[in-house]
């Protein structure tokens, strides 16, 4: 196996562990439970990331397809949106 495939295979592990994690998650959430939109730091939860990258992922929206509605100087990250970013996202890791 060359140092290459060594590394993907690392970074796919990594991946699958933080996935898991994301899902494990996203089910402990019932449909009556789930809100229609989320705060950034909630969003921040769920992805597993900091309220600064966070923040980031949504100012490069353009670039990465980051879902979220600007509402004056609010932010708000529409749930549903935010899980099909991620499985896309995780679609094209995978």
């Amino acid at each position: 196996m060359s140092m290459e495939e060594t590394i993907r295979q690392i970074v796919r592990e990594e991946n699958e562990k933080h996935f898991a994690n994301i899902k494990e998650l996203l089910d402990s959430y019932t449909h009556e439970d789930t809100p229609k939109t989320l705060s950034v730091r909630e969003a921040a939860k769920i992805l597993g990331f900091g309220v600064t990258k966070t923040y980031e992922m949504i100012r490069q929206a353009e670039h990465t397809g980051f879902p979220h509605i600007k509402d004056g100087c609010k932010v708000r990250i529409p749930y549903q949106a935010l899980i099909n970013w991620m499985n896309q996202r995780a679609k094209q890791v995978i």
